[in-house]
């Protein structure tokens, strides 16, 4: 048996201008909020503020009493990891390198005290 292939969809122009439409119309409407937030959601929604906060001079233990006041629990190493710049927990292992001049290295990164060679390239 041999494997169905889709057909592909076929739009008529008023179809698509109905669908254009109706995207637009959805641009219009705001997304619908969550019923809770998990801590780091909150933590980015105001990031600014706490920004803000930290360059006014407030600890991030005074910060910690600010959410505890509003009934949200944080602790210290927490909140100063979400402080730190928003998304930058994921993918910063190469910018590291880059920022290292790892970038035209002949060593390929392992674990520490391994060492293993790139492929040969042309010089």
């Amino acid at each position: 048996m041999g494997k169905r292939r889709r057909n592909p969809q076929m739009l008529t122009s008023e179809e698509f201008k109905a669908f254009c439409t109706r995207l637009d119309e959805r641009g219009n409407v705001p997304r619908p909020q969550p019923e809770s937030y998990m801590m780091g959601e909150i933590a980015r929604g105001v990031y600014l503020q706490l920004k803000k906060l930290r360059e006014d001079g407030y600890t991030l233990k005074m910060l910690v009493r600010v959410f505890e006041e509003t009934g949200v629990v944080i602790t210290i190493h927490a909140l100063s990891t979400y402080l730190k710049k928003p998304g930058a927990t994921k993918g910063t292992s190469s910018t590291k390198a880059a920022k290292k001049g790892n970038a035209g290295s002949l060593t390929v990164d392992v674990r520490p005290g391994q060492f293993q060679m790139k492929p040969d390239v042309a010089l």
